[in-house]
């Protein structure tokens, strides 16, 4: 009696095997280009995780023009971000709220500002 070897050897089909399951979960979990919003890639209605959150709107501030974001401590929780420090006026504070607000991800935003000069730029 012969004995016939198997067409495949064991440690090629293992090897195929754990290619097809990692492959998998890796399509699953898919990755994002920095900066993009999980909400629109998937259609939902997810806050990112709170650092990259955070990050994000420290990115939006340190190019903002008319915001001195030096100052400024930012904290977010769930898409709640908040915003201590301070700023020079009143139109840098309204400015800061409209660029945070706007920045994806952000469901709400709470204040802890002390503004040195509450009625410049009104």
């Amino acid at each position: 009696m012969t004995m016939r070897r198997p067409i495949i050897p064991s440690w090629l089909a293992f090897g195929v095997a754990a290619t097809l399951v990692v492959g998998v979960g890796a399509c699953s979990a898919r990755t994002l280009p920095p900066g993009s919003d999980r909400r629109v890639h998937e259609g939902l209605l997810q806050t990112p995780a709170d650092d990259v959150l955070r990050l994000r709107v420290l990115g939006v501030l340190s190019t903002a023009l008319d915001v001195n974001a030096s100052g400024l401590e930012v904290e977010a929780d769930a898409g709640l971000v908040t915003v201590r420090g301070r700023v020079a006026s009143g139109f840098e504070q309204q400015s800061l709220g409209a660029i945070v607000r706007a920045v994806p991800g952000v469901t709400r935003v709470q204040f802890d500002l002390q503004v040195e000069n509450p009625g410049a730029g009104r």
